[in-house]
């Protein structure tokens, strides 16, 4: 009986000492999920609120997906292949492109992403933007 004692009191000074260790570290450790707020050497210019953003739009950007916006009734040829395959659970996560329709846009299509925008006429053109936006920074 007491071997059995001496084995689960020292089990429980073991694990202390590990739960102790992993919060000694996660409290010491400085990096973050949330995005960075400083934008000034990212790619696009400042997006100042135009064109106005849906609430659905805005809550996309605000994840950290990437809004793509068209002008025309029906997105230009290629734009579908700027959306990266996962569907809704990679949107619901903030690593998605979001296509919806702006008829106000002066250019063919735009991208929005964190307070940034990236006016294009083709889809090929807003392929950094996104992978930058997408890619982690």
């Amino acid at each position: 009986m007491r071997r059995v004692a001496s084995w689960i009191a020292t089990f429980v000074v073991a694990l202390a000492a590990v739960v102790g260790l992993i919060t000694f570290f996660n409290s010491r450790d400085q990096s973050s999920l949330s995005h960075q707020t400083d934008t000034s050497g990212a790619p696009g210019a400042p997006y100042r609120g135009e064109p106005v953003l849906s609430p659905a739009d805005h809550d996309a950007v605000k994840r950290g997906n990437v809004l793509v916006l068209y002008r025309d009734a029906s997105p230009p040829a290629g734009t579908f292949a700027l959306i990266p395959p996962g569907g809704s659970a990679l949107q619901q996560a903030g690593q998605s492109v979001v296509l919806d329709r702006e008829p106000t846009l002066k250019t063919a299509l735009a991208a929005v992403a964190l307070e940034r925008i990236e006016p294009a006429n083709a889809p090929q053109e807003l392929r950094p933007f996104i992978d930058y936006w997408l890619g982690g920074r």
